[in-house]
This record gives structure tokens, C-alpha cells and sequence, in this order.
């Protein structure tokens, strides 16, 4: 904002009518959101250089957190009148390319950790569920667009358990692909489900922390929808309730999340540093010898 007031040369400011105010608590929705396009548009580095993809990234979930930590509730990674500062936001971080350190790691700035000190995991709201969910399926079971996002449903992913030669439990989700239907003729014919274990993805719980158990998380969320999509074979990621209060019964309508909301979120789970290089079969996907796999039903 200082640097936005002391341009005499107004072609290198973004929007030069928009008069933004310094304390960002007295923003309206609508003036913050004008101020957020106008800082990854315009800021730079002391020296003059561009900020990375990744760091602009950081900086505006400091923001968040700083707005949180303030007493303000609105999101401004998700809430409707932040669009477009999340379009202009996904856009920068499709241009991430991130740099590998000495060791041969890759490097963000974002991790995360810090997605979670500032509320964009775990159950603060539908759309903070549903972003949950999303990183979880892109940790465990390496979903990087969004049309593996969409082979979710579900009918396809089930509740199981594990149970080990000392008798303990342990709970998983297990994901089977969809069976492809290709046409002979112009007769659908199905394509037999494949025997291959690479084609079946799982995602273990977290016992430690029941607060960002992927289990527990998925859980709730069914808890939050009509009972008549559980069964569904072509939805998972649902639309949220515009009008839901987190003391809602039903969070989520029975229509899908659209793509361009999924696409502008995954841009942005995507530039996690955990996430990226992540691979199709992550270390929860071995299952080990000693193991007897149940689904819930028949365990119970």
C-alpha cells in the first residue's frame, strides 16, 4: 500500500483508481479482495525482483492467518466474493516450477503445516472439508489433476479394516477404480474389473491425531450429506450449501463441485511441498502379509 502511494510513474501500478486502505482489518470484503489481486499483481522483492509462485502463495495465507487471528471469518481462498482474486491466484501458481535443494528434495515455500495454522485443513467449513479431502487424496493417493479427482464416487471407496496377528485394529480407506464400459458395435460392453493391486489405492488413518485422521475427516463429511448420494457412483465432491451454518444438519447439496473451483484448488494444494513429486502409490499403499483385510461390513 506505501509503495502503491509513492508511485509518480502510475503505469507501473495495476489498477490505479483503486484506493486501498493500509490496515487491511478495515477493509470491506470487496475492498480486500480489490487489495489482494492489486499485491500478487504488484509486489515485488526489496530488490526489485518477482516473488516466486510458492512464496506469493505464503504470503497470502499469512494473510489469512492474520485475518483469522483478528477475529475475521471470511476465507479468502474460497468465499464467493474472492473470486477473483482466487482466479488471478490459481493462474501465478500454474507457473510454479519449483527448485530442488543440494539433497535433491524439492522446495516450497508453503508446507503443510502451516495449511493448517491457517484453516485451509480440517473442518472449519464445507469448503475447508472439501479442500481436506482433496489434499488427502492427492498425499496418499497421488491425484495431481482433475480428472483423476473425478474416477472418485462414493460407491467406489470403502471403509475397511485391518486387523493384525496381535488383534489390533487398524482403519483405512480403500479406493477401487471404476469399471471402464467401452462399446463393440455401438453395444456397451464392460471391461472386467482388473485383479492388479496397483490399480486398488488406500490411505491409512491417523491414530495420533484424530483431528486430521483422513478416516474420520471422510466420516464427517458423509455425516454432512443427503443420505440418497452415499450410494452414488458418479459424485463425490459435492457443492456446498450457500446458506449452511457449521450448526447445519446437510452442508452439501446432491449436485458436484464444479470444475473450475476443484481445478483453483488443486493448483493450490498442489504447491505444498509434501505434495509435490508426489507418486500414484505412496507409502500407505503396502500392505503387509500379516494382515487380514475386512470392510467394515464384514468385520462387523
Amino acid at each position: 500500500m506505501q509503495w502503491r502511494e509513492s508511485q509518480t510513474n502510475l503505469y507501473l501500478v495495476s489498477s490505479p483508481a483503486v484506493t486501498l486502505n493500509q490496515n487491511i482489518l478495515q477493509c470491506s470484503p470487496a475492498e480486500l479482495s480489490e487489495g489482494l489481486v492489486c499485491f500478487i499483481t504488484e509486489v515485488k522483492r526489496p530488490d526489485g525482483q518477482p516473488y516466486s509462485p510458492d512464496y506469493l502463495f505464503y504470503l497470502c495465507l499469512s494473510i489469512q492467518q492474520y485475518l483469522f487471528e483478528n477475529g475475521c471469518t471470511e476465507n479468502i481462498f474460497s468465499d464467493h466474493i474472492y473470486s477473483k482474486f482466487s482466479e488471478v491466484l490459481a493462474q501465478t501458481l500454474r507457473a510454479f516450477n519449483p527448485s530442488c535443494t543440494a539433497s535433491g528434495s524439492i522446495y516450497s515455500r508453503v508446507e503443510e503445516e502451516f495449511l493448517w495454522d491457517c484453516k485451509q485443513l480440517g473442518v472449519f467449513s464445507p469448503i475447508v472439508l472439501l479442500n481436506t479431502l482433496l489434499f488427502f487424496c492427492c498425499k496418499h493417493f497421488g491425484f495431481t489433476t482433475v480428472e483423476q479427482h473425478r474416477q472418485l464416487s462414493f460407491a467406489h471407496l470403502m471403509r475397511c479394516t485391518k486387523t493384525g496377528q496381535s488383534c489390533t485394529k487398524t482403519t483405512f480407506l480403500r479406493f477401487y477404480p471404476p469399471i471402464c464400459v467401452k462399446e463393440f458395435d455401438g453395444v456397451p460392453m464392460k471391461k472386467h474389473k482388473s485383479e492388479n493391486k496397483d490399480d486398488i489405492l488406500e490411505m491409512l488413518e491417523n491414530a495420533e491425531n484424530p483431528l486430521r485422521c483422513p478416516v474420520r475427516l471422510y466420516e464427517f463429511y458423509l455425516s454432512k450429506c443427503f443420505k440418497s448420494v452415499l450410494q452414488r457412483s458418479d459424485l463425490f465432491y459435492l457443492q456446498p450449501h450457500a446458506s449452511c451454518t457449521p450448526s447445519s444438519p446437510v452442508w452439501y447439496a446432491s449436485t458436484p463441485l464444479d470444475d473450475r473451483t476443484l481445478e483453483a484448488m488443486l493448483v493450490r494444494i498442489l504447491a505444498v511441498k509434501e505434495l509435490r513429486g508426489v507418486n500414484k502409490r505412496g507409502p500407505d499403499q503396502q500392505i503387509s502379509g500379516d494382515m487380514l483385510l475386512l470392510s467394515d461390513e464384514d468385520s462387523d
